[in-house]
């Protein structure tokens, strides 16, 4: 039962949560001021520091999964000494042995634990007192991480209850973790209307179900998601962004940063991968501190119409190199958003709608308004692959719109079953009795 016992890590987590519901009265008292016991989750007052944990935890899952999602994609590629990082650059998406995705699994299974079950108490606090903007939180952190998964895995295991083994959704059952999802979004908006962070995830989770459509299976003659919700959810959080190019990031705290295989150290200190030559042109040599500037030399993707290094995906490039090992991870933006009502206008053939959407989205990097210079599915493609890189996005793409990674080789998932993403891994799989 070790898979499932990391399903309750956030009572160990929270451990060392600063700030974190006290019982301690004096300085002699000899009690860890910052423990929370199993009874103290059931006083509101500790209901502040368990949405902070809920929060770290999905921080941390998309630190973990992120890298090998993007990895299998043509974002990232291998560059150290380990074997199963070239797996996943090959494009064997799949394999439940994977030692990088089996890793990233107990923080995934960890965030998606710990954010229902403190949305469960707080919902339960409701009528005591607590901050209802925590509650939001924490509907908008359950929210992330649903997406999240519904967004990378092929199936998942919802365990009902600490050591009580969950079954699989299955395979055909994914999307309703959108939905989940959606719901957490509609009450945290009834508590903290126009909100951006909240307004743009729902939009985004409307668009990646109907995204997941597109793969589930794989619809390459039409690839375009036309979704009336996540247009209005768009709008919706254009205007609560003010015109400002506004973004709902998982923040990375020096203090606190993502343990495990975390994204932003394996590329930037241990150099185990690099951001990939599809993308950065690296005709120099690598720094592996902070304080020594971005240490990719070109952008090797160029923006179609003004034939300049693409700006979008340059801001995202040296935010990630010079972050170093405290790069924030968007979740949501202006710029996606911009690209949800682009996408929805082009599938339903409403040109000038597509053209005011892509040249709001071009005008935040100044670029030159788009008028017909090239094919209007070559933009969104390209535009969303520099706006939205190292967000989770491109292995949908990559599928959707027949545009596979270089990297991927003959007889891989990838190549010989598009639509693969990752499977409940072998940790889950000999602990819970639920899974053939």
């Amino acid at each position: 039962m070790k898979s499932l016992l990391n399903k309750i890590y956030p009572y160990v987590f929270l451990l060392g949560m600063v700030g974190a519901f006290s019982a301690c009265e004096s300085l002699l008292d000899a009690e860890n001021p910052n423990q929370l016991t199993e009874d103290s989750l059931s006083d509101p007052r500790a209901f502040n520091a368990m949405v902070n944990g809920a929060e770290r935890t999905v921080m941390q899952a998309y630190a973990n999964i992120g890298l090998p999602y993007s990895v299998v994609t043509d974002e990232v590629v291998w560059i150290g000494s380990r074997d199963a990082w070239a797996q996943l650059d090959f494009g064997s998406v799949e394999d439940i042995n994977n030692e990088f995705t089996d890793a990233a699994w107990f923080f995934v299974t960890e965030a998606r634990y710990w954010c229902d079950e403190v949305i469960k108490r707080g919902e339960a606090f409701e009528q005591v007192t607590i901050n209802q903007n925590d509650l939001a939180r924490a509907y908008l952190s359950g929210a992330t991480i649903y997406v999240m998964i519904a967004d990378m895995y092929d199936d998942f295991v919802v365990a009902s209850d600490k050591l009580e083994a969950g079954a699989p959704v299955g395979p055909g059952n994914m999307s309703s973790l959108y939905d989940k999802a959606i719901g957490y979004l509609e009450k945290a908006n009834a508590i903290k209307s126009g909100d951006f962070a909240i307004l743009s995830m729902m939009a985004r989770a409307h668009q990646a179900k109907g995204i997941w459509g597109k793969v589930n299976p794989v619809n390459t003659s039409s690839p375009l998601v036309a979704s009336s919700a996540a247009v209005s959810f768009a709008n919706q959080a254009l205007a609560a962004a003010g015109g400002e190019d506004a973004y709902y990031k998982l923040t990375v705290e020096p203090t606190a940063r993502p343990g495990g295989l975390a994204f932003a150290s394996e590329i930037n200190s241990r150099l185990e991968q690099r951001l990939s030559n599809v993308y950065i042109i690296n005709d120099g040599p690598r720094v592996a501190s902070p304080g020594d500037g971005d240490p990719y030399n070109t952008i090797a993707l160029y923006d179609p119409i003004d034939n300049i290094p693409d700006p979008a995906l340059n801001k995202i490039v040296v935010d990630f190199a010079t972050s170093f090992l405290d790069y924030d991870f968007i979740m949501s933006s202006t710029r996606e958003m911009y690209l949800i009502l682009a996408e929805d206008a082009l599938a339903n053939n409403k040109t000038d709608e597509f053209t005011n959407a892509i040249n709001k989205l071009r005008a935040l990097d100044g670029l030159t308004p788009y008028s017909g210079q090239i094919p209007a599915i070559d933009l969104l493609k390209h535009s969303r692959r520099v706006n939205l890189y190292l967000q989770g996005r491109r292995l949908s793409d990559h599928y959707r719109f027949n545009d596979p990674s270089v990297y991927w080789l003959p007889g891989r998932a990838t190549v010989t079953n598009p639509g693969t993403f990752f499977a409940i891994t072998i940790s889950e799989i000999q602990a819970n009795p639920n899974i053939n």
